[in-house]
């Protein structure tokens, strides 16, 4: 499974992904979201929220862990592609 392009983020994927467990990919979405319109009150808010929440955890959840791996084997996988090309 491979991570959705950035092209494709919204306020309401990155709802779903913190409410589904997945915070960090969440904030990685708001800092998107917030690059391409840093006047949106609501995103400031939510980020605010999701990183006091990731503060508050230990480490990363079994869903986050999950997630980090596959976009890792991604990575690998591009980087790989890459290489063949040269």
């Amino acid at each position: 499974m491979m991570s959705p392009s950035p092209r494709f983020f919204t306020a309401t994927m990155a709802k779903l992904y913190a409410d589904q467990g997945y915070l960090r990919k969440a904030v990685q979405i708001y800092r998107y979201l917030l690059q391409q319109e840093p006047e949106r009150e609501d995103l400031h808010r939510d980020l605010a929220a999701l990183e006091e929440k990731i503060r508050q955890q230990p480490h990363p959840s079994t869903k986050e862990l999950g997630l980090m791996m596959r976009d890792w084997a991604d990575l690998v996988r591009k980087q790989q592609a890459l290489k063949r090309k040269e």
